[in-house]
């Protein structure tokens, strides 16, 4: 008997290892082997699943273009592209679906929603029923929601500032902007423009709506980052099926679809979008809120580490606002930096920001059941082929002095100053074709308000000795998670 399971090993080893020469000389000699790339690709996704686990992916893709060129083969069936004509070509005209990394990482893998669904006709479907929730005009709408997060964080600094208020004006305050700029990020998105309440993480002090348990009300964003966590789990691929649903402190408040009462009138969402935010054509919630999108868009603020004379120029074209108001005046809208003049400048290093720091450094597609020819290579059907967004950014082909922060390149070109006009074609801050952000009017708004309203009122100068770098996600953000800036004050006439 023992000889009989030693055998039974014995024969399932050699199985398994027929098996693995036979993918791996398969590998070799798949017609991906023209592909320029490292010589370990074709045999292992070892270095990649690590790669991508620790964030760093994007390193190695930015290392293999340098070297091999706008496309380069790093695994069995692993390509990654940064050819302008290419990534038009994947994005828009065949319109590749996505890997199913997204319907993975979803609560319900098989309703994943549009974040998530890979398959073209039910993405498609999702698309079209939640695109009039983002479109330009109805985001404007939300403008005083947009507004009463700003007023809180600038409620925030104006405290600090009071404690001290001589120090704070000769030396500014100190502050961990990207994590004040995530709390914004969640209290206009997640909170005000969804529940029409933030959730308090941008200022504490706060008030929490009557009505609704302050306690439970203020762990929903922990409990959303835990529920993140636990969708890169890889129970699934092992064959658990595991249900992620939204975490009990949301579904408490779920049913809210009225907002507080704000200036003696009650402000309501309940015009047909708000609920195509929060619930598909089955009624379930198909894109996390207000979609995972939006959640991993974030905010920036263009400036504190750009070219001196840029920064300067900026800070230049912007005027001075005073700290508080009484009716909101002053907070400056996202409408107003699109439309207003004064705002050019801003608008143009924002644009610039994205190009050197899109919000994913790579995005996977795949071949899907088909052959396709791309840069002079045939592709067989399922091929995961990536789009490096930010080696494509980053190509002097494409934009001389690419690594030059050069915002001239998006004015009129009576105001380029030298600069070269931007190349479209070269440019996917949001990713591109039916599977681009629907949140990328929302994500604007964001930004838009969040950087006028801080450097109109604030000079940003960072704090020395920090450790900066990049991981690449689901988006690309700060390895730490951190990052710590002076505000001074800026004198308001």
């Amino acid at each position: 008997m023992v000889a009989l399971y030693i055998a039974v090993i014995y024969l399932t080893v050699i199985f398994l290892t027929g098996r693995l020469l036979q993918q791996k000389v398969k590998a070799v000699k798949s017609s991906l082997s023209r592909i320029p790339g490292p010589w370990y690709g074709p045999l292992t996704t070892l270095h990649l699943r690590w790669l991508f686990s620790t964030g760093e992916i994007w390193k190695l893709v930015e290392r293999s273009h340098a070297k091999y060129g706008p496309i380069v083969r790093l695994g069995p069936r692993q390509v990654w592209i940064s050819d302008k004509a290419a990534l038009k070509k994947i994005l828009v005209k065949n319109d590749l679906p996505k890997v199913a990394m997204y319907a993975e990482i979803s609560r319900d893998k098989f309703s994943p929603g549009l974040f998530g669904e890979i398959r073209h006709d039910p993405h498609k479907r999702l698309k079209r029923f939640l695109s009039p929730a983002f479109t330009v005009a109805y985001i404007d709408n939300l403008e005083t929601y947009f507004k009463t997060t700003v007023r809180d964080l600038l409620d925030k600094y104006q405290s600090t500032i009071a404690e001290d208020p001589l120090a704070a004006t000769k030396n500014g305050i100190t502050v961990d902007l990207m994590d004040d700029l995530h709390n914004v990020a969640l209290d206009i998105s997640m909170g005000e423009c969804s529940f029409g309440k933030g959730f308090g993480q941008t200022n504490p002090n706060t008030l929490i709506e009557d009505g609704v348990d302050e306690k439970v009300w203020k762990q929903i964003p922990r409990s959303i980052f835990d529920g993140l966590s636990k969708r890169y789990q890889l129970l699934r691929k092992i064959g658990l099926d595991i249900q992620f649903d939204w975490p009990a402190e949301m579904i408490t408040v779920s049913h809210r679809r009225r907002a507080p009462d704000r200036g003696g009138q009650e402000a309501r969402h309940g015009d047909g979008h708000d609920d195509a935010r929060h619930r598909g054509p089955d009624g379930r919630d198909p894109a996390g809120g207000i979609g995972d999108d939006l959640w991993h868009a974030g905010v920036s603020v263009p400036g504190a580490g750009a070219d001196p004379a840029a920064r300067a120029k900026l800070m230049e074209s912007l005027r001075p606002k005073p700290f508080s108001d009484q009716d909101g005046s002053e907070i400056v809208s996202s409408k107003t930096v699109r439309t207003d003049p004064e705002y050019e400048y801003l608008e143009a290093c924002i644009k610039e920001n994205l190009r050197l720091h899109p919000i994913a450094s790579e995005m996977g597609r795949r071949t899907g059941n088909q052959w396709i020819e791309l840069m002079g290579y045939n592709l067989p059907p399922h091929t995961v082929v990536s789009a490096s967004y930010r080696d494509l950014h980053r190509n002097e082909k494409y934009w001389p002095q690419a690594e030059r922060f050069w915002p001239e390149r998006w004015l009129p070109e009576e105001k380029r100053d030298g600069a070269p006009a931007p190349d479209m074609d070269a440019y996917y801050p949001f990713s591109g074709g039916n599977h681009s952000c629907i949140g990328i009017n929302f994500a604007w708004a964001e930004m838009r308000m969040v950087a006028a309203n801080i450097l109109s009122r604030f000079d940003i100068v960072e704090v020395p000795g920090q450790d900066i770098d990049f991981r690449q996600y689901i988006t690309m953000q700060f390895a730490t998670g951190h990052w710590k800036v002076t505000l001074k004050p800026r004198v308001h006439q």
